[in-house]
């Protein structure tokens, strides 16, 4: 019977909340970004069914001042862990105080909307320049864009209703309880299947939800619904973009998206299809500038773009073996995205905008694939590995990039467990579980490997390794560039040699160990070793850097 109001002025909008008996009502605005130390302001109202009693918090930093015609209102508003001022007020009093609030906020909303600085449009990326075409050198390179800095929050709320709403006409409960005559308890999915776009997506739960989307994805009018939908929501937030700045208009007239390092874009997340299926509103996608060294000045000008006819090639590693960071350095010689066999957000969400489109599109240089190391192909028999290792799909030619398997079980674990950049805990690296997942990775990564030189010609593939591109970054890069058949920019080397950390690193420091490996378990790892050692003799690549392998040599005792 009590309704709460919290208005709250964050880095990039203010929420003003009214609260009128059991009438809730709250109205989201642009903001201006505040520092850090501001980001705690807030406004929080209590009345009771009729308003006779009334509670005004108004929290600046770290002091909260409250207005109230309630004696008891210090009890409740303990949860606000602050210091605490009351000041004891009349029920007139406190409702002229929400009209000059009222006021107030007219004035905020009315200041909010002046029109602000963007980037003008004579500083507008070419989104040909800074593209470099098989063995075609092309002069110059697109100036840096410099754009406003401010990120406003991005709410999709009025539109994901829409979709709710839709989803409850066209399914008759997905993601509801359904009376059931039994009293079995309704099985939940743990991880419930996405329909959706820009964020997120529809969640459906229960095989009766799926087999209902499934069936209304045949309609064309519901299709046509969920389409218009994601027009919407990716609209809101190109206006977002533009209000920016981070759409700049070209002298012709066309329009780029201009994306930084430190301020990347939300690329839509169902893109991963046939170009020729692209509405014109989707194309306007590939328009997509990203620059991914702006605050060096020596190297801000370069910039990578989406290509066109570019060779379908692969880049196949094992699992945490470096390929998203070899990925960063090619985008960086080359000036081109790389592809990738799979659609993963937190990719996209860093500036790889080529994990985000179909990897035969000849738009990217490159596409990322760890064969049948994970997904549907870690399951099948070994003989019917070879098929999930996407060799077809990149025309059996490909970057092979190798690392220490000590090194890449340990990041294939940290992945399972903490992600691209989060840790395993201590405790599973221990015990029967790591036994087995290291016995089991340390025969699929010989096995990945050997299937890609066993079914290729020498000249269809490049093997890398991990060691030696940190150790000799430029003639490692060089080779890249030779394989790929680009002629090179002397520039993008040395800034790609100046920046040869991406943004995705974990913090191994925070590690309470340094080798978690038995003697048994160091011996099945050495022995995969040289069985890979031996296959690469075979085929006339460059051997193993053993010499750098860390736990190679090492004899421990547990």
């Amino acid at each position: 019977r009590t309704c709460v109001c919290v208005c709250v002025c964050g880095s990039a909008c203010v929420y003003v909340c009214v609260c009128v008996g059991h009438l809730f009502l709250c109205l989201e605005l642009p903001g201006p970004s505040v520092q850090a130390a501001d980001i705690r302001r807030c406004v929080y109202i209590q009345c009771d069914s009729c308003c006779s009693v009334i509670s005004i918090a108004c929290a600046y930093r770290d002091h909260v001042i409250c207005l109230t015609n309630d004696d008891a209102a210090s009890s409740k508003m303990t949860f606000v862990k602050k210091n605490i001022s009351f000041v004891s007020c009349s029920l007139s009093k406190i409702l002229f105080g929400l009209l000059v609030c009222s006021a107030l906020v007219l004035a905020i909303r009315h200041f909010l909307h002046q029109p602000t600085a963007t980037a003008t449009t004579a500083e507008a990326a070419d989104n040909s320049h800074g593209r470099r075409s098989l063995k075609e050198d092309v002069e110059g390179e697109p100036p840096f864009v410099e754009v406003a800095r401010a990120e406003p929050r991005i709410g999709f709320s009025t539109l994901d209703k829409l979709l709710a709403e839709q989803r409850k006409l066209r399914n008759h409960s997905p993601g509801f309880p359904i009376k059931q005559k039994s009293a079995e308890p309704l099985i939940k999915e743990e991880n419930p299947p996405i329909v959706g776009g820009l964020s997120g997506g529809i969640h459906l739960r229960g095989s009766a939800g799926l087999s209902n989307i499934k069936a209304s994805l045949k309609d064309p009018s519901f299709v046509k619904k969920i389409r218009d939908l994601e027009d919407k929501r990716q609209d809101l937030y190109v206006s977002i973009l533009k209000k920016r700045g981070q759409i700049v208009k070209d002298a012709d007239g066309s329009e780029t998206i201009v994306s930084y390092a430190q301020v990347p874009v939300r690329f839509p997340n169902n893109l991963k299809r046939s170009i020729s299926d692209w509405s014109d509103r989707e194309k306007f996608w590939l328009n997509i500038t990203h620059f991914p060294w702006p605050l060096d000045p020596s190297c801000q000008r370069y910039s990578v773009n989406f290509g066109h006819d570019l060779p379908v090639v692969g880049l196949a590693s094992y699992p945490s073996s470096g390929n998203t960071w070899v990925r960063y350095l090619i985008e960086g010689i080359t000036g081109y995205y790389t592809g990738s066999m799979y659609n993963d957000l937190s990719l996209r969400k860093t500036g790889f905008y080529g994990e985000g489109i179909p990897a035969d599109s000849g738009m990217v240089l490159t596409v990322k694939t760890h064969g049948f190391t994970t997904e549907a192909g870690s399951h099948v028999p070994r003989e019917e590995q070879h098929k999930y290792n996407h060799q077809e799909e990149v025309n059996n030619t490909a970057i092979i990039l190798i690392r220490n398997p000590f090194d890449a079980i340990l990041g294939h674990r940290h992945l399972d467990q903490g992600g691209h950049i989060g840790l395993a805990r201590p405790e599973q690296f221990q015990g029967e579980g790591w036994d087995e997942f290291v016995r089991i990775k340390a025969s699929t990564w010989v096995n990945f490997y050997s299937d890609w030189l066993d079914s290729t010609k020498p000249n269809q593939t490049l093997v890398i390794h991990y060691e030696n591109i940190k150790i000799n970054m430029r003639h490692s890069l060089r080779r890249i560039l030779d394989f790929l058949n680009l002629e090179e920019d002397e520039g993008r080397l040395r800034c790609a040699v100046s920046h040869p950390t991406g943004l995705f690193k974990r913090d191994h420091k925070k590690t309470t160990f340094d080798n978690p490996f038995t003697p048994a378990q160091t011996e099945i790892i050495r022995i995969s070793i040289n069985k890979l050692n031996n296959k690469l003799k075979e085929h006339r690549k460059e051997t193993l850097p053993t010499h750098l392998y860390k736990h190679f040599d090492s004899i421990q005792t547990r």
